[in-house]
């Protein structure tokens, strides 16, 4: 696994404010983990979600 990335850089990979990254997350919609209580994206879950809602998918 890549390094995990922090809210900034995953919003910023998936064009959207970090609001939005924390709803996503907290509703489940995107692959997300905590360390220590900061929340954290595996870049290649990220890339695959990324990837299935430009399909349409769910």
């Amino acid at each position: 696994m890549q390094d995990a990335w922090d809210v900034r850089r995953a919003a910023q990979f998936l064009a959207i404010s970090e609001k939005t990254l924390y709803r996503l997350a907290a509703e489940g919609s995107v692959p997300s983990f905590k360390v220590g209580g900061s929340l954290r994206f595996d870049p290649a879950r990220l890339l695959a979600w990324r990837e299935m809602q430009q399909r349409g998918g769910k």
